[in-house]
């Protein structure tokens, strides 16, 4: 297949160059679907059975997140086709938006995001009003209207009680959070899950991030499952795909102490 062809958009970075984030794009994101390359629906099969593994042998609900260092790195897409593989397995599973200040995962699936997870943490709606099926095997709770405080929402009981209650009617409860590295939401929710997948991306990701992420991930006592690696170019003499995103985060609006950055290390 062509770059054309393998990508999810055609965002190019130079290797030789400092990481810069991408321009934005319009391009729906690859979802997986039957169409998908060989290639490609092994691999997060592979990662399902990972994940399954280093969960280890739990009873009942399986709850992970998926973050990233910084943005751009393909952490929504992910979370998104990991929810679909996890789904083919006929299990029960659950998406769950909680990057209530940079929403998406709405516009992947072609959903409303009127209500969602800020509001049920906040006490304005019932649960059975957020809940959204999705024609792709599992059932997705979007992020809702973005509120003042989503780090706060995340830590407080609340949000306890809404797991330990979903957890009684999924097999698995998947997470996608904001970059880790970025803003604090992530670390809120390490102590309530089984673990962190962390997804990083060739010739984007920076070391230095990537090791900021890690420590806050491991002061926090969170347990690390594994690395997703994206937009790689592979090694392989039958197998190569890549994955290309177009994702950037603007915490102007509300947010004051996170700016608008092009290049890793630029925000504040």
């Amino acid at each position: 297949m062509s770059r054309k062809d393998n990508s999810i958009y055609e965002q190019v970075n130079n290797p030789n160059e400092p990481a810069k984030a991408p321009k934005r794009q319009r391009r729906k994101p690859l979802l997986l679907n039957e169409m998908s390359p060989f290639a490609v629906k092994e691999a997060y099969k592979a990662v399902r059975a990972n994940i399954n593994f280093a969960i280890g042998a739990k009873t009942g609900c399986k709850t992970f997140l998926i973050t990233s260092s910084v943005a751009a790195e393909g952490k929504t897409t992910t979370a998104v086709n990991l929810a679909i593989a996890f789904g083919q397995t006929n299990a029960k599973v659950l998406l769950i938006d909680a990057d209530m200040r940079k929403s998406s995962i709405h516009r992947y699936l072609g959903i409303k995001n009127t209500l969602g997870l800020s509001n049920v943490l906040s006490g304005y709606t019932q649960l059975n009003e957020i809940i959204k099926k999705t024609p792709h095997g599992f059932d997705c709770m979007t992020a809702g209207p973005t509120p003042p405080n989503p780090a706060e929402l995340l830590l407080a009981q609340p949000c306890d009680d809404l797991l330990n209650t979903l957890s009684q009617y999924y097999d698995y409860i998947i997470i996608d959070t904001p970059p880790v590295a970025v803003v604090s939401d992530c670390l809120a929710l390490v102590e309530k899950v089984d673990g962190v997948v962390i997804t990083i991306r060739e010739y984007y990701s920076v070391h230095e991030q990537l090791e900021k992420a890690i420590s806050a991930l491991k002061f926090a006592d969170a347990k690390i499952l594994g690395f997703i690696l994206n937009d790689s170019k592979g090694n392989g003499r039958t197998y190569k795909y890549r994955y290309r995103y177009s994702y950037r985060y603007n915490y102007k609006k509300g947010y004051s102490g996170y700016d608008y950055y092009d290049n890793y290390g630029d925000y504040t």
